[in-house]
């Protein structure tokens, strides 16, 4: 519980926070309240739920304030990036596997098979450039009418669309079954 709320506080009530705070400068100047989502913001991932639930509440936030905001002239984007692996972003050297394949108990066999898809052919080979992410951002910025949710590039954007397009979710818990070795 202490790993959602830390989520929470930070990836989710802290956007909130900064939000509200912006609003009234954006407002006065007919501004743009750009913030950084997550793929994750838009598909659960296993073994990242507290992260995903923080995601998911912005992107939720984010959608719900876009229509008032804009009635007052202000344009409300977020910026969806994947794996960014060069911010080194969810690296933590203090924890090894071994550390947490004891700690996962039952699902130890579903997070080998997690780790491994990741580690092999997973978000590693899906990863994009900071760089890259920082000229989506500054695009964004400069774009005349951009629009909700901005991908950070096509291997983002087709994810995007498969689960935007799999009304019943199956589509999306299927391929996941499959990172966990269950599909």
């Amino acid at each position: 519980m202490d790993n959602l709320r830390r989520n929470l506080e930070v990836n989710f009530f802290g956007v909130v926070a900064v939000s509200r705070v912006a609003m009234p400068m954006l407002r006065a100047t007919r501004g743009r309240l750009v913030t950084i989502g997550s793929v994750h913001g838009v598909i659960g991932q296993p073994f990242n739920e507290a992260y995903c639930a923080a995601k998911f509440a912005v992107e939720g936030f984010m959608e719900s304030l876009a229509p008032v905001a804009a009635a007052h002239g202000v344009r409300v984007c977020v910026v969806v990036p994947g794996y960014v692996p060069d911010t080194r972003f969810g690296v933590f050297p203090d924890i090894n596997r071994a550390t947490l394949r004891a700690a996962s108990g039952p699902y130890e066999p579903a997070f080998t098979a997690y780790f491994d898809w990741v580690v092999n052919q997973g978000w590693e080979h899906a990863g994009q450039k900071a760089q890259e992410v920082a000229e989506v951002v500054v695009g964004t910025l400069d774009a005349e009418r951009p629009p909700l949710r901005v991908p950070t590039g096509p291997w983002v954007a087709d994810y995007l669309d498969r689960k935007l397009a799999d009304r019943d979710g199956s589509a999306i818990q299927t391929l996941a079954q499959t990172w966990i070795g269950a599909g």
